[in-house]
């Protein structure tokens, strides 16, 4: 029951992430984008209660493994559905850097870091320029035990600092914590 518990608040944490980083996405890529109606990817209200299915009123009590049941399919659903609108807004909008920063971050957090890094490793030679890309790529990399990404996590991080100086202090801390997990896989 506790690793339902726990699974059910990762699903629904995840969900909300997703839906937020969705809506951001949708809201930065407006603003570079030609103002348009896009039946097919504009979410209603009906939508969103499809995706994460209703909630019920206090006084219908459920059960934790009542309600764990109940929200874990929809939001694995909705997951993969706003996922696949990023996707599209991303194919739709290749100049729109945030965008791509955005579906990068959001693969990352649903454990698709191949497709994050990928993306990101392509954005950073599309964009070489841009101190954001930079620091999102390292940030995912350093999450490695891999010896070459830290490394590598660490040159984007000092990239970074030369084209983004404010950035610096932010920088140089996970450097450190590079420079730790670095040492610790020497031993």
């Amino acid at each position: 029951m506790k690793i339902t518990k726990q699974l059910t608040i990762k699903i629904i944490g995840i969900a909300v992430v997703l839906a937020a980083t969705f809506a951001l996405g949708y809201g930065v890529g407006s603003k570079s984008a030609k103002p348009s109606v896009d039946p097919v990817n504009t979410l209603t209200s009906t939508d969103m209660e499809h995706a994460f299915g209703s909630v019920k009123p206090a006084d219908h009590p459920v059960s934790m493994k009542e309600s764990a049941a109940s929200t874990q399919e929809p939001a694995v659903m909705s997951l993969g559905g706003l996922v696949a609108g990023l996707e599209k807004k991303v194919a739709s909008n290749p100049e729109n850097i945030d965008q791509q920063l955005l579906l990068a971050q959001t693969y990352s957090e649903l454990d698709e870091r191949a497709k994050s890094i990928k993306l990101l490793r392509a954005l950073n030679k599309q964009a070489p320029k841009n101190a954001q890309v930079k620091i999102t790529f390292a940030t995912i990399l350093m999450k490695s035990e891999n010896k070459q990404e830290l490394k590598e996590a660490s040159q984007l991080f000092e990239d970074a600092i030369k084209l983004k100086p404010e950035a610096a202090s932010m920088a140089r801390m996970y450097q450190g914590e590079i420079r730790v997990k670095l040492e610790g896989t020497s031993k």
